[in-house]
């Protein structure tokens, strides 16, 4: 999503492949430090963490130094021309298909076009799309490129992408103007920010198991079930429990999720209310 920090400073979030964050880094980060120079931006790429599918670039700076440095990204990822990679996650996968020759006056010159994904709150994208798509329409027509959002939001999120496609300078004049239009038409928001996706979101359900003690069990439950249906609600999750006990004299409530992010957030405080309860009867004692 773009945020914006002062009048003066905006953040923009692009989302990339893992293929494409080890190219826009670089050789020990010689390439993205050389954009950062260049621009005199903020800019710098999520961890790549085990099982992930995709990394977030954010940028920092004033709006046209920000989009200067995210149209030197554009002109990296082209500098490769193989075909688009076709990805598992659907969310990389471009919307936009590669330009028609009948569609480019040069043909030498598509090489030169590339995509964006921008990664917008769907707040935000209301303001660029406009009234009755007015606005869209209009930096399309100013700056020769091509503007699609998304139409669902990104996992476990309340943002979306808005793909540009074009040349890089004309990519960085789109973006321009698309920090103007949200620094003075969009209100700080608590809309949930995207973060990077796990593989074992993209394949299903995520499933984790915890044992609990028997005598604990009816306080994690609590009265007529309510507490363990508390936490379902906050974290999204399923959580069902034994009949039975197993030979530790335990029961397991197993936690299953669309997301590994709402299992981890269920079993953690799964944990931290048994911890609570332990230390509550300690004190009794």
């Amino acid at each position: 999503m773009a945020d914006f920090e002062t009048p003066e400073l905006t953040t923009l979030r692009v989302l990339v492949s893992l293929k494409e964050a080890a190219r826009i880094i670089g050789t020990q980060g010689v390439s993205i430090q050389k954009i950062r120079e260049s621009n005199n931006v903020k800019i710098g790429i999520s961890p790549h963490e085990r099982g992930c599918s995709d990394r977030i670039l954010s940028c920092t700076g004033s709006a046209q130094a920000a989009a200067n440095a995210v149209s030197d990204v554009v002109e990296i990822l082209n500098e490769d021309d193989a075909v688009p990679e076709e990805h598992s996650y659907k969310p990389l996968n471009f919307i936009l298909p590669v330009p028609t020759a009948t569609e480019i006056q040069d043909p030498e010159s598509t090489k030169r076009i590339g995509n964006l994904r921008l990664i917008v709150s769907n707040s935000q994208v209301s303001s660029i799309i406009g009234a009755q798509g007015s606005r869209i329409k209009s930096l399309i027509e100013k700056h020769g490129v091509k503007v699609v959002a998304s139409k669902n939001f990104l996992p476990d999120s309340q943002d979306r992408i808005v793909e540009i496609q074009g040349f890089a300078g004309s990519i960085a004049a789109c973006l321009v103007d698309i920090s103007d239009i949200l620094a003075h038409e969009t209100k700080p928001t608590s809309e949930k920010q995207y973060y990077p996706h796990t593989k074992s979101q993209e394949e299903g359900s995520v499933t984790k198991e915890v044992a609990v003690p028997v005598e604990f069990v009816g306080a994690l439950l609590g009265r007529g079930g309510n507490r363990v249906s508390s936490l379902r609600k906050y974290t999204k999750t399923k959580v069902i429990v034994s009949d039975e006990s197993n030979e530790d004299n335990s029961r397991i409530f197993t936690i299953t999720g669309n997301n590994q992010n709402s299992v981890k957030l269920a079993e953690t405080m799964l944990l931290k209310n048994l911890e609570t309860e332990k230390h509550r009867r300690e004190e009794k004692e």
